[in-house]
């Protein structure tokens, strides 16, 4: 996929067929999409104005001016000027410097209490979700990991009073996880969010949070944040439990 549509990649499950052949005119077209009016994109694109509106919220965008924002501003680079290995060296220790005992005794405790835990994680965390679940299979806790998003959206029906849900995202925004984030919040059911953002929506939807303290990083247009200081959260979250249940 190219820069626009690896932008965007959690969701395209969402839009119509008309809604795709805009965003992928406009993965085709960036130069002159930049500086098009909303009607002079619609007629390039035989559809109404409404289509690409309705596109751009369905983008997680609050309308067609935010959708250009992202569009000027998708091959700038955020990227601190720093050495590489000192950015990632000073993440992980404010990450560790920011962490209380007290934080991991409560996430101790939801896990240890749980009748079951659903991992939740989509895209780059995928692999941080599937590394989390098998640490606690390895020890006989009942432990499922879900990344697709239709499973994901069917979630808040499956689950059960006494079960776990974690979430794992980056940036805490990702619509597909907060959708269930939201629903989940209003049923008897305990929720945990790790993300890179302690101030994300994410955080709001979910009963408890433990986050990283890590720089935002954009280069040539991929998000390149660490995602290696959520897997530091998990490794500690782990051994916690390990050493707690092992007492």
């Amino acid at each position: 996929m190219g820069k626009v549509m690896d932008r965007f990649a959690n969701y395209l499950g969402e839009l119509t067929y008309a809604e795709k052949h805009v965003l992928y005119y406009i993965e085709e077209h960036l130069e002159l999409a930049k500086n098009q009016s909303l009607t002079a994109m619609a007629e390039s694109n035989n559809v109404s104005n409404t289509t690409i509106i309705r596109m751009c919220r369905k983008l997680g965008l609050s309308g067609f001016s935010e959708l250009k924002y992202n569009l000027k501003n998708i091959y700038a680079d955020v990227l601190p000027a720093d050495n590489m290995l000192d950015r990632y060296r000073q993440d992980a220790e404010q990450t560790l410097n920011s962490l209380k005992i007290e934080e991991l005794e409560t996430i101790c405790e939801q896990l240890i209490q749980a009748n079951r835990v659903l991992i939740v994680a989509v895209g780059l965390t995928k692999i941080a979700g599937e590394y989390f679940s098998k640490l606690f299979m390895q020890v006989n806790k009942p432990t499922s990991y879900v990344y697709e998003s239709h499973i994901i959206d069917l979630l808040p029906n499956t689950i059960n009073q006494g079960d776990l849900i974690v979430f794992i995202s980056s940036s805490g925004e990702t619509k597909t996880i907060i959708h269930a984030a939201e629903k989940i919040h209003y049923k008897w059911v305990d929720s945990l969010a790790i993300t890179n953002s302690a101030d994300s929506t994410l955080v709001r939807h979910t009963k408890n949070a433990i986050s990283a303290d890590v720089q935002k990083v954009q280069f040539a247009g991929y998000d390149i944040t660490p995602r290696s200081t959520m897997v530091i959260l998990i490794d500690l979250i782990f051994e916690f439990y390990l050493k707690k249940i092992m007492k």
